[in-house]
């Protein structure tokens, strides 16, 4: 953790801004910032990213003139950070100004920042309140996102592009190998975490978010930290003891460790990202779990399968446009459109079918993307369905036509499968006959 001051976090923080802004994704702009800075920096980006479309629009109300780029990225980030009262007004104007000062290419701009921040400060209720008027400032979304929300949900769409604005929860899975859901929950609170809850199978979320170095169990395995619409996963494909299992596009791990701890299997898990590739053995390590991890490509099969291999059950987690991860990933809309999804879209058409032809008769495939989009979901397995003779949906809990697209959601605690926080996601059951 960085002991800078905020004005000098502030320049780093503004060169990853400039980034995100220029269609450079978060976690990318984050990974060139300094390590003893990134997690501050990353705090004061997700802000401003959360709220993108208003301070935008609060720059434009008040400037007199547009300030140039690295100036606006500076006052937005200030913005941002007066719009959650991450700091004290005086400070934070202080802060702001300095980090303007200290930069050759951007001292002169200082009394206009200082006149900017501190006219937001004296109007910013009237502000704020008028600012909610504009629909793409109230959901922080493009036009195009909202109207396409709109269409997959109806009703409850403008609840759900609401809630993906919150912070989501952090959600850990238990290992059942190592520890029972009711015993980890015992342990967290002789540890003294308050606001611990159950949720879905084997899912613990933490009202009260801890560091993942903090969290009680974490580093012996007992737990991961895994979104609960995620870990369906693994509890809908349900692999049985001496089953051969594939795990495609398997990076981070998190489903890979999932499969392994729910049965006794022999699995394989491909990744084609070396990098990624790294976390899948690492997960593993400290699970305490093995698999066969292969980099490659999982849609060139003649370049990674052995000939005459056929598998039990496959988890084809798909790329997608990851639609549905608004929550953990705020930039998404402006970093996708709707010609990605359609070319996502072949992509996964691909992968199913090379899949496919790996699958063991009677075996199960589970199809899953973290996308709320028909094109990825739906209309995808509808049509590959519709082509293929020997492929039957199977009705599983909560999808009685073996496909179910879910949207994110939060709300009141229980322990029913169907997780009550969760990501947006689509799971498509099939079987091969």
């Amino acid at each position: 953790m960085s002991n800078s001051p905020l004005s000098h976090l502030l320049i780093p923080a503004a060169a990853a801004w400039q980034k995100v802004k220029d269609g450079t994704s978060i976690d990318k702009a984050l990974s060139e910032v300094a390590a003893e800075h990134r997690a501050v920096v990353q705090s004061l980006l997700y802000a401003v990213v959360r709220n993108r479309m208003l301070v935008s629009w609060i720059v434009k109300k008040l400037a007199l003139r547009e300030p140039k780029p690295q100036v606006a990225a500076i006052l937005e980030i200030a913005l941002a950070q007066a719009i959650v009262e991450g700091e004290k007004p005086f400070t934070l104007v202080n802060q702001a100004v300095a980090a303007i000062k200290s930069q050759r290419s951007t001292a002169a701009a200082a009394n206009f920042c200082n006149a900017v921040l501190r006219k937001f400060y004296r109007e910013k209720q009237s502000l704020l309140e008028e600012a909610q008027k504009d629909e793409e400032i109230r959901f922080n979304a493009p036009r195009w996102w909202i109207e396409k929300y709109r269409l997959i949900f109806g009703k409850d769409a403008d609840h759900i592009l609401t809630l993906q604005r919150e912070h989501p929860l952090l959600v850990l899975r238990v290992n059942r190998k190592k520890i029972s859901r009711a015993g980890y929950l015992k342990k967290l609170e002789e540890a003294g975490v308050q606001g611990a809850l159950p949720v879905g199978l084997e899912g613990v979320a933490l009202m009260n978010p801890l560091p993942v170095s903090d969290i009680p169990g974490f580093k012996d395995g007992e737990v991961s930290v895994q979104d609960a619409g995620s870990q369906l996963a693994a509890q809908v494909l349900a692999p049985q003891d001496g089953m051969v299992v594939l795990d495609a596009c398997a990076a981070p791990g998190g489903k890979t460790g999932h499969l392994l701890e729910t049965a006794d299997i022999k699995l394989d898990a491909i990744e084609k990202d070396p990098i990624r590739a790294k976390r899948i053995y690492e997960n593993l390590e400290r699970l305490g779990l093995d698999a066969d991890v292969k980099v490659a490509d999982v849609g060139k099969i003649e370049e990674w399968h052995k000939a005459g291999k056929l598998y039990d059950r496959i988890l084809l987690d798909a790329p997608c446009s990851a639609t549905g991860i608004l929550r953990r990933h705020p930039d998404i809309p402006w970093l996708k459109d709707l010609r990605d999804v359609r070319k996502l879209a072949k992509t996964q058409a691909h992968l199913l079918e090379q899949m496919w032809k790996i699958l063991a008769k009677q075996g199960r495939m589970l199809y899953v993307v973290c996308s709320v989009m028909p094109e990825e979901g739906v209309e995808q397995i509808e049509k590959f369905v519709a082509s293929h003779a020997d492929a039957e949906l199977v009705p599983f809990e909560g999808a009685p036509k073996g496909y179910i697209t879910l949207a994110p959601h939060q709300a009141q605690a229980n322990d029913a499968f169907m997780p009550w926080v969760r990501d947006g996601f689509f799971y498509a059951l099939l079987e091969k006959h």
